[in-house]
């Protein structure tokens, strides 16, 4: 027996080590979920935020847009429509423009060459539409700006002393008749800086490749309501010609990237506000390839970036905190060590899905204000069942794309690759299908370019003469 007694002692310590592992390890599980458990209360909290600022967009769109009659401006407006190439429906899209129901308004479009495709478009149009004074500007090609930015810049080179009213629109939008004496009257009422409408994308088909632009645009759209923070967006929005000279809007523009971030920023940083006008929510056709659409967010990502960096910072780590929490939740409950940590990631992601179920049920709710014979179609259902269901997977499509972009110092935007160098120094390398392939760096012009922005000729093509709608 004595013999044995060291045995024992062995035995007795060892059990007493594998008791205590476990009792350690029952314990870091206990903190585990009460970990996750917290995490799943803040992203719930979240969500509920989100919910409720949804709810707030589709009220407010919803009693906008019961104001069918929207007051006449007494000021002249000239509307500005950058174009480059043939996109889906760009002849419609262009036609609305010229049948706005506005008493005195003029029309500018303005592209990079003469070589583009959409000059026979818009010169058609001119002709076809006699009563509306309108113009074509060549800005030539870009070269140390963004070639949108540079063609803005060469269509305010000089306005016409009669204009009081600023428009910016793009020329994938489907403006409504309305749509332009909604969004001045609502800058004469609201007297804010800037209004500005957003885009809605609208399925042909309903896959999930619609599904993702659409999700993700519309998500970013309830965030703009009457008193939250508007960003400007570059496809509708107007400002008066006394704030866009007084603000030195079009100086800003210089060297730049893009140009409504820009507006944006310049805005903040002054503390002007600006106003969401819902009718002046423009129907905008979803992507036809998987690829343009991934090319589309990443793009929308790296601009945000590489303009307003802390917005960036925020929208993709703490505007996804939910989306990380319910992997996490996904992650305890397939794979977790005991019943507790399983149950807690389950509750935590079961949580998620239930209240990210909601934000698309009202989002699926201002799709039918905006659009109420369009929603009822079969790609608009399907999408929002989509929405629905697979939110959270469409989510982390954003964060993956947000991240590489935050990554990436260069992106190609129409046929145009833009690098992004120290300094915030853009350079252009033009390697479209409009013409030859040209690289230039930010601070080597050619003697044909330089000072091209600031002594542009406007040239004008099928102005028509002033008629009593377009008189000042």
């Amino acid at each position: 027996m004595l013999t044995l007694s060291p045995f024992h002692a062995y035995a007795d310590a060892k059990t007493e080590i594998d008791n205590g592992k476990s009792c350690n390890k029952a314990h870091s599980m206990d903190g585990f979920s009460i970990g996750l458990i917290s995490a799943g209360v803040l992203a719930a909290v979240q969500l509920v935020l989100l919910a409720l600022q949804a709810f707030e967009h589709h009220r407010y769109a919803a009693r906008r847009l019961q104001k069918k009659a929207y007051r006449q401006p007494t000021g002249q407006a000239l509307v500005i429509i950058p174009c480059r190439g043939l996109e889906h429906n760009l002849e419609e899209n262009l036609a609305g423009f010229f049948r706005q129901d506005y008493a005195y308004y003029s029309l500018r479009f303005v592209v990079q060459s003469r070589d583009d495709p959409a000059v026979s478009v818009i010169e058609r149009l001119i002709n076809d539409h006699p009563n509306v004074l309108a113009e074509l500007v060549v800005a030539g090609s870009a070269t140390n700006e963004a070639q949108k930015v540079h063609n803005l810049r060469a269509a305010t080179h000089t306005i016409p002393e009669q204009v009081r009213f600023l428009v910016f629109a793009d020329s994938d939008a489907s403006p409504s008749p309305s749509w332009l004496r909604a969004l001045i009257s609502r800058l004469e009422e609201s007297r804010a800086a800037a209004v500005t409408g957003y885009r809605w994308f609208v399925p042909t088909q309903g896959t999930f490749r619609e599904a993702v632009v659409a999700s993700l645009n519309g998500s970013y759209a309830m965030l703009m309501a009457g008193k939250t923070p508007n960003l400007v967006w570059g496809g509708t929005w107007a400002t008066t010609r006394e704030n866009f000279q007084k603000l030195g809007i079009r100086d800003a523009w210089e060297g730049q990237i893009c140009d409504d971030l820009v507006v944006a920023r310049l805005l903040l940083r002054r503390g002007l506000r600006v106003q969401y006008e819902p009718a002046c929510l423009v129907a905008t056709a979803c992507y036809s390839s998987t690829r343009e659409m991934i090319a589309f967010i990443h793009r929308q990502y790296f601009l945000l970036r590489h303009v307003i960096p802390t917005w960036w910072l925020f929208d993709t780590f703490v505007g996804n905190y939910h989306i990380l929490v319910f992997w996490l939740g996904v992650g305890a409950a397939v794979f977790g060590w005991g019943d507790d940590v399983r149950s807690s990631g389950l509750a935590a992601a079961g949580i998620i899905f239930v209240l990210n179920w909601i934000r698309a049920e009202f989002r699926a709710a201002a799709a039918r204000v905006y659009f109420p014979q369009l929603a009822q179609q079969p790609p608009f259902r399907r999408i929002f069942w989509w929405d629905r269901l697979a939110n959270l997977l469409i989510g982390t499509v954003g964060f993956v794309l947000s991240v590489s972009a935050g990554l990436r110092r260069s992106v190609s935007w129409r046929g145009i690759t833009y690098h992004i160098e120290r300094g915030g120094r853009v350079r252009v390398c033009h390697g479209s299908p409009l013409g030859n392939s040209l690289c230039c760096s930010s601070d080597e012009r050619s003697p044909e370019g330089a000072g091209r922005e600031e002594a542009v000729p406007l040239a004008v093509v099928g102005a028509q003469a002033e008629s009593p709608r377009s008189a000042a």
